[in-house]
Parts: structure tokens; C-alpha cells; sequence
């Protein structure tokens, strides 16, 4: 099985590192994560956004590549699960705004894969 996760970010990564790991290691997957670029961000600090889901899978057996891309998000999502024949995208939704929201939606609505969303505060419940 083969799962993409999309991440905006460093902070946003640490809130769903461990759980998508555990998802992962469940499903017995291959975890690629995608850090789409936002206008004024490096490549650096897009590979640093990947590499909490790295350090989380360590020692794990989870198997984690990352992709760090330019490009509209919702677009750039879906061409990336096309071309790892994605059988799942799992994203975080940030603290509930409508940007995130809509995001999240319009992914789950073009994405011919299942798309689960995380909510930020899964640990609180």
C-alpha cells in the first residue's frame, strides 16, 4: 500500500507525524511525503517539513521518501497521487480555517483516491 501525505508545514507536520506513522506501520504502507513550497519558502525548509515524518518513522520499519514541488496545492496533490499510485492521501487539517477547510474538501472531491483528513487536535480526544 502506498500512502501520500501532504504537509504544510514543519509545525503542522509535528501534529500528525506520530499518528500517521502508526497508520503506516498498521497498514503495512509506504509513507511519501509532499511539501508543496509556498512563494517566499526554500527547498531547505521544505525538506526540513519532510524530514519530521522521517525522524518519526526511525526504527519503525516504516519505508518514508519525500518531495518537496511547486505548485497549485489541491493540483499538485493529486498529480503526486497519480504518479506514486497513491492508494490513500492522509492530511492534517490546521486549526480549523477556512482555507485548510476548503483545501481539504476540494482534495477529497478531485482526488480519485481516498482521502483521509486528521484532524490538529486528534491527541485531545
Amino acid at each position: 500500500m502506498r500512502i501520500l501525505v501532504p504537509t504544510a508545514g514543519e509545525e503542522a507536520a509535528v501534529e500528525i507525524a506520530d499518528y500517521v506513522i502508526l497508520v503506516a506501520r498498521q497498514l503495512d504502507a509506504e509513507l511519501t511525503v509532499l511539501h508543496i513550497l509556498k512563494d517566499d519558502e526554500s527547498k531547505a525548509a521544505g525538506r526540513d517539513c519532510c524530514a519530521v515524518f522521517l525522524q518519526a518513522a526511525h526504527d519503525t520499519g516504516v519505508s518514508v521518501t519525500s518531495r518537496v514541488a511547486m505548485g497549485d496545492v489541491v493540483d499538485t496533490i493529486i498529480a503526486a497521487a497519480k504518479d506514486i499510485h497513491a492508494d490513500l492521501v492522509l492530511m492534517g487539517a490546521s486549526s480549523g480555517t477556512v482555507v485548510e477547510n476548503w483545501l481539504s474538501a476540494n482534495v477529497m472531491d478531485q482526488c480519485d483516491v481516498p482521502v483521509l483528513v486528521v484532524p490538529h487536535c486528534y491527541r485531545r480526544f
